[in-house]
């Protein structure tokens, strides 16, 4: 702070100083009062309004200099409130409240980087112990059917599951961001679905699956963006094939209903089912439930994404499950 520039920032206060100046004196000439009074008592008031602004300009600039200073000296420069003196004046706390609030956010913020980074590291040791499973099954389908045409071998199977998990997790690097990357527009539904099945029906096929897309044959518009909803609805149909019932075939129903003025796309299928105390938990990261620990290979990550894409996205997700029974996804646009 220099002096020259707070007197410049308060110039309206010495027009008003200088303003009952005169004013003062006109009144002690109406009254008859002698020229070297008028002179004194505006020299005073001048003096008085200027050392008072003095006064006021060293309070500010020491609290200023102070806070400064210390902030030059710390590491972690928005923790200065924490080694600033007590304020004394108005101002002071003012600046104390603003700086212990700069405090707060930015330490919430750095615990949700931290989170998100600790979540990230997590979701990746998981996914590598995922993906070596596929790559060792290849390698010995390799070594075992060396000379079996790939369509019969089974490794383009193993392909695709590891295509599947690379998906995965460039969606979930990408979650973070989904705003920089998606153009809501309005999108064929029955295509997106067409394409996703039609990835897996190497999968499907051999599973004796059905497929009913119900009133879906024909043409049916939303506001979404195909990519992102593609991986969403993929991730649920993967779920519905890992969780597929072993004593009945599966089958995966695809149909569209109305709730509260909103298209709801209904995903359906007659797996395993979830247990009705943990359905509630089914979109937390890294619940894999009763289920997911019966030898299926399940990291607890799809659905998680599938929640948090459709929050991003303006869309809500649901989920109905009865254990052995089946489990229905609800996508309302």
């Amino acid at each position: 702070m220099n002096f020259p520039r707070y007197i410049k920032e308060h110039i309206f206060h010495v027009i008003a100083c200088f303003f009952l100046i005169v004013t003062t004196d006109i009144f002690l000439m109406t009254i008859g009062g002698s020229a070297p009074l008028m002179i004194y008592v505006a020299l005073a008031c001048t003096f008085c309004f200027f050392f008072c602004l003095y006064i006021d300009y060293r309070k500010l600039k020491y609290m200023f200099d102070d806070v400064q200073s210390k902030t030059d000296t710390l590491d972690k420069k928005y923790l200065v409130s924490e080694v600033m003196d007590k304020p004394e004046t108005q101002e002071g706390e003012m600046l104390m409240s603003v700086l212990k609030k700069a405090e707060v956010s930015m330490s919430d913020n750095v615990a949700d980087y931290r989170r998100g980074s600790e979540e990230y590291r997590d979701y990746i040791e998981t996914w590598v112990h995922e993906v070596k499973i596929p790559i060792s099954a290849s390698k010995m389908i390799i070594e075992n059917h060396g000379d079996a045409p790939v369509s019969e071998s089974g490794i383009a199977d193993e392909l695709d599951r590891i295509e599947g998990y690379v998906e995965q997790a460039l969606f979930y690097a990408r979650s973070s961001n989904v705003e920089k990357d998606f153009f809501i527009k309005e999108t064929d539904l029955p295509r997106i679905i067409k394409e996703v099945i039609s990835k897996r029906r190497r999968t499907l096929i051999p599973m004796h699956a059905s497929i009913d897309m119900g009133d879906l044959q024909g043409e049916k518009k939303v506001l979404s963006d195909g990519k992102w909803l593609a991986f969403i609805i993929s991730q649920i149909v993967d779920n519905s094939i890992k969780y597929a019932s072993p004593d009945r075939k599966l089958k995966l129903s695809f149909y569209m209903s109305e709730e509260d003025g909103r298209n709801v796309l209904n995903i359906s299928d007659n797996g395993v089912g979830i247990k009705s105390a943990e359905v509630s938990r089914a979109f937390d990261k890294g619940f894999t439930g009763s289920n997911g620990r019966m030898g299926r290979a399940s990291t607890g990550i799809g659905l998680y994404l599938c929640k948090k894409l459709c929050t991003r996205l303006g869309h809500d997700i649901a989920i109905e499950s009865e254990e052995g029974e089946g489990t229905t996804l609800k996508i309302m646009f």
